[in-house]
């Protein structure tokens, strides 16, 4: 029969639909009547207990998502459509639960503002709870504040976050969605910055907590964590001037050239080439982020490197002299 998503001997199309309608059905109705035909239907076949312990985990992450989300991501149909709902339910217990089921159950929210920044640019942006938003470069953010959470999306790039005490009260729960997912504020200043498959946290101040699926750790200032929706490894120290970017500033620390490069070049529309003979030679100091040529000028003084232009801004090694 194959395995799925999970990498689990994969269920029959019929058996999710039925743990989907269960799932709703209990939902909908907890009483005592309907636990025990859920419990005959549970008990009749291995394969509904599999099906249902799934159901259990994409009840234990969509506790994390403020209810109005998950209430309308899990709520039974009263319409003819009710078939295709079943079966999009049943996708996701077929789907690996983790920070992608956060994302798809935050994707029905009511984004009420999308901000963004291109190539080269970096803005604030001040948020109606006082909060203090700063977009790196080709950055997108999307915001959801309502009387339950604040909450944004990070969809690609960099942010960094100033928290501002909630006017409301109680206080509303301080929340970033990623694809690996959900970070939450515990009074704090902090970034986040999403890379192809995972993402990177870096505290300043105060405390930040993750969520990936039933797993948490904490975060405090000083620390960063780089994580995935397979790993939430123990935080590290925080590398040196993480939020130097805020200033138009790199600070480098025995990067590879190679790295530093591709750093320069995402705020620029430029071809950066390294010759891969010189890609690992470790660079220190601090590069200005809005003026590509000057920083590269920095690097070929200080070390043995040369700078050709053309079609490509090569990086080659620098000339031996006779």
């Amino acid at each position: 029969m194959g395995v799925d998503a999970a990498g689990e001997r994969a269920l029959p199309p019929r058996v999710l639909e039925q743990a989907a309608d269960w799932l709703m059905r209990l939902h909908e109705d907890g009483s005592a009547v309907q636990r025990a035909q859920w419990q005959r239907w549970h008990d009749a076949d291995p394969d509904h207990a599999r099906a249902w312990q799934r159901a259990e985990r994409l009840l234990a992450l969509s506790g994390q998502v403020p209810p109005a989300l998950a209430h309308g991501a899990l709520q039974r149909p009263a319409s003819p459509g009710r078939r295709a709902v079943l079966r999009s339910i049943a996708a996701l217990l077929v789907a690996p639960l983790g920070g992608w089921l956060a994302w798809r159950l935050y994707d029905g929210a009511a984004w009420d503002a999308s901000v963004r920044t291109a190539v080269g640019e970096r803005r604030r942006h001040m948020l109606d709870d006082g909060s203090e938003l700063q977009l790196d470069t080709d950055t997108a953010v999307d915001i959801a504040f309502d009387g339950q959470q604040r909450l944004l999306r990070l969809r690609h790039g960099q942010v960094l976050v100033e928290t501002a005490p909630d006017p409301q009260q109680p206080a509303r729960p301080f929340l970033v969605a990623t694809p690996q997912g959900m970070v939450q504020a515990l009074g704090t200043r902090f970034s986040v910055r999403l890379f192809t498959d995972d993402a990177l946290l870096v505290v300043q101040q105060g405390a930040v907590r993750i969520d990936v699926g039933t797993l948490q750790r904490q975060v405090d200032a000083g620390s960063q964590l780089r994580w995935s929706q397979q790993s939430l490894l123990p935080p590290q120290p925080a590398s040196a001037g993480t939020d130097a970017w805020t200033h138009g500033m790199l600070v480098a620390d025995a990067l590879p050239l190679q790295q530093l490069v591709q750093e320069l070049g995402r705020y620029h529309r430029r071809w950066l080439r390294v010759d891969p003979a010189i890609a690992a030679l470790p660079v220190s100091g601090a590069y200005p982020l809005d003026d590509l040529d000057r920083s590269l000028s920095m690097i070929a003084a200080t070390y043995a490197v040369q700078v050709q232009s053309g079609l490509w801004t090569q990086l080659r090694p620098a000339a031996t002299r006779g």
